[in-house]
């Protein structure tokens, strides 16, 4: 039996081989999560590389002793941490990272803070200075210890130089009784700048009527700062104050250019500790122990600061 075709009908273009699997992209034919995965699989094996195998393996030498000749490891328990706690190094370590931590707490918010502050009123000059104010914050921590090495030497420092310009004795910044402040002044004038405009952001969006209803009703300056300017500021402040904190109790680089841990044991804050266990006296187990000691504390002090701060937060906000 013959087929009859119509002429009228249109053609069908013939098949190109394999045209319908080479038009489907390799991400469709496969489930959005699955191709979610594909694309952070190279940054979660970097992280598990570079962060959690470092983090799991000093763990793990926290609970071992280490030969450091053999490289043979046996197997201690607690014994390591109870060597930390009993150890008087570790106690004056403690205290000069609590001393340190103070010192650059107070003078990074106090620094960012008067920054900001002048940095929200209006003069000419002012994105120069906002240029300038933030030059510390891009020195890398190397080029800041050079810089202060000088700007501290009792022989040819900068300061010693204007003090023997008014006829003074020059002073050794870096001695004994002032190394710790000393240090903290540098970490703080590199780390206000992000401070000061973490701080300038929520200036920046006070209303100004506030201010002239402030000196309408007679508010002094001290007056219109604790009634209008700090309750704008309160959670970034808190925001700042604990991450300078933060990284002012896990300072090493700028300790080691400056001083080494000097003179003596003066500046040999917790960090330094660690390295000089870990490094140069290699005891593994122990240097491993006191790093888990200091990161435990710093996430339940961190931890506690930032309730704290949510929670008075949202008290305010309910009781407007």
């Amino acid at each position: 039996m013959s087929t009859v075709t119509d002429p009228t009908a249109p053609a069908r273009p013939p098949k190109a081989r394999g045209a319908a699997s080479a038009r489907i992209p390799f991400s469709s034919r496969l489930s959005p999560t699955r191709f979610g995965f594909l694309l952070v699989a190279p940054v979660l094996v970097l992280v598990l590389a570079i962060v959690v195998y470092p983090v799991a393996y000093s763990l793990y030498l926290s609970f071992v002793r280490t030969n450091p000749i053999t490289g043979s490891q046996t197997f201690v328990g607690l014994k390591n941490f109870h060597n930390v706690f009993t150890d008087p190094a570790f106690w004056h370590s403690t205290w000069l990272t609590l001393y340190y931590v103070v010192c650059v707490t107070v003078l990074a918010a106090g620094i960012s803070l008067g920054m900001a502050l002048l940095l929200r009123e209006k003069f000419i000059g002012r994105p120069v200075l906002m240029a300038v104010i933030v030059l510390p914050w891009s020195l890398s921590t190397y080029a800041a210890g050079v810089v202060w090495r000088y700007v501290f030497s009792p022989q040819y420092g900068l300061l010693a130089g204007i003090f023997e310009k008014f006829g003074l004795s020059p002073v050794d910044f870096l001695s004994q009784n002032s190394v710790i402040p000393s240090l903290a002044v540098v970490h703080a004038w590199q780390f206000a700048p992000l401070g000061a405009y973490f701080l300038l952001a929520s200036l920046q969006v006070i209303p100004e009527d506030l201010y002239k209803l402030g000196k309408v009703d007679g508010m002094g300056i001290l007056r219109r700062f604790t009634a209008i300017t700090l309750p704008y500021i309160r959670l970034p402040l808190s925001i700042f104050l604990v991450l300078v904190g933060g990284q002012a109790a896990t300072a090493f680089d700028l300790i080691y250019f400056l001083t080494s841990g000097g003179p003596g044991s003066a500046s040999r804050t917790l960090t330094y500790d660690i390295y000089q266990q870990t490094f140069q006296d290699q005891s593994f187990g122990t240097g491993a122990a006191t790093s888990w000691v200091l990161l435990v504390v710093l996430t339940v002090v961190t931890a506690g600061y930032y309730a704290v701060a949510m929670s008075s937060s949202r008290r305010e906000k309910e009781a407007s």
